[in-house]
């Protein structure tokens, strides 16, 4: 039997590409790496550099970033970008905030940029989903 259709093999392969790209994290790591999300989480309206992250956090920026990814399952600018939109989806849900407002709480210097990632990130404009999702 070829070992490509032995589907045992390819669950080894699976396994063995998975694990292999796995870095392991010490107590050390997980510290520095949840001070790297908190310190995302404490003010998603700054774009901070990955490197200045790393540096506040006490992690290499490579470690960070592959660390980040095993921890949290996402790299961080996808971790920014889906609190960003929550945070902005919220904001549409429960205030009276204008959408130049939402866009400069969640990190966009220019509201036709929110507009573009809010649509793309939902499929519906900041302004549809408001009327959608608004506490009445």
């Amino acid at each position: 039997m070829i070992a490509e259709n032995n589907p045992v093999h390819t669950a080894v392969a699976i396994i063995n590409r998975d694990t292999r790209n796995r870095m392991p994290l010490s107590e050390y790591d997980i510290e520095c790496i949840d001070k790297a999300k908190a310190l995302i989480d404490a003010d998603l309206s700054i774009h901070h550099s990955i490197g200045y992250i790393a540096a506040v956090s006490g992690i290499g920026a490579t470690k960070l970033k592959k660390g980040f990814k095993e921890r949290y399952n996402s790299s961080l600018y996808a971790y920014l970008r889906t609190q960003r939109m929550e945070q902005a989806a919220a904001f549409l849900e429960n205030s009276n905030k204008t959408i130049k407002q939402i866009a400069k709480a969640t990190g966009f210097h220019y509201t036709s940029n929110f507009n573009t990632a809010f649509s793309s990130y939902y499929t519906v404009s900041p302004a549809t989903y408001r009327r959608l999702h608004s506490a009445k």
